[in-house]
């Protein structure tokens, strides 16, 4: 299993050298089998900063969201996506595990037009291996990343590779772990990173109210929040 997982992190990488300037879309984006059986159940309310948001502070906000093993997006997780875009942050872009090669690149082209731009990665179940790769990966080439969210990243263990120094706020989201490992496996709590957990099955956590809730606070603060020195 460990072999297998580290071969869905490399492979895209992989084919990423061979391949700079190719940044395919997903074949399902907008709407998938999820959108269908597990619908986005919107929160009923989202606590927004003292002194609010403006549209120009969500615009330099850069979410990357890496689904899992889910090319049909049975989850919604790309229905997550839709739902950030609905509440202002327009600038989110959601990759399959054999898209996401390209983020990185992107990321340095934001950083080089905007360094006070803010970077979000997020991991959908296997996917948040893969975000904690590209976290690693912009931290050895000096890239910060604003917030990384492993939502159920069931294969995320509490190393210092899940907590990487470029990294300046960790979300943990664990659920009660996939049903085909029989629930045995459902990651570990991330020294200094806010964890949370979510009392549903693996795949229902994208569209759970509790959970757009969370994340869209999250986004909100990050949005309101003034700009590092670092960033400068």
């Amino acid at each position: 299993m460990g072999l297998f997982i580290r071969l869905l992190i490399v492979a895209p990488a992989v084919f990423a050298a061979g391949c700079a300037t190719c940044r395919p879309v997903p074949l399902v984006s907008e709407v998938g089998l999820g959108h269908l059986l597990h619908p986005i159940e919107e929160p009923e309310h989202v606590e927004c900063p003292p002194g609010g948001v403006t549209p120009a502070q969500q615009d330099r906000v850069h979410v990357f969201a890496i689904n899992g093993l889910n090319p049909l997006c049975l989850g919604n997780f790309n229905g997550m996506c839709n739902y950030f875009r609905d509440q202002g942050f327009t600038n989110t872009h959601f990759g399959q595990f054999y898209t996401y090669f390209w983020f990185a690149d992107a990321i340095h082209e934001i950083k080089a037009r905007d360094p006070e731009a803010k970077i979000v990665l997020i991991g959908f179940s296997s996917g948040a291996t893969n975000a904690k790769w590209l976290a690693n990966r912009l931290d050895r080439e000096g890239v910060p990343v604003d917030l990384l969210v492993y939502l159920v990243g069931d294969f995320v263990w509490n190393t210092p590779a899940s907590r990487p120094a470029n990294v300046r706020r960790i979300v943990n989201i664990r659920g009660r772990g996939l049903i085909l490992l029989g629930g045995l496996v459902d990651g570990e709590d991330i020294d200094g990173a806010r964890n949370e957990r979510v009392d549903c099955r693996h795949i229902l956590a994208p569209s759970r109210p509790e959970m757009l809730k969370l994340l869209t606070e999250e986004l909100l603060a990050l949005a309101a929040s003034p700009p590092t020195a670092a960033d400068r």
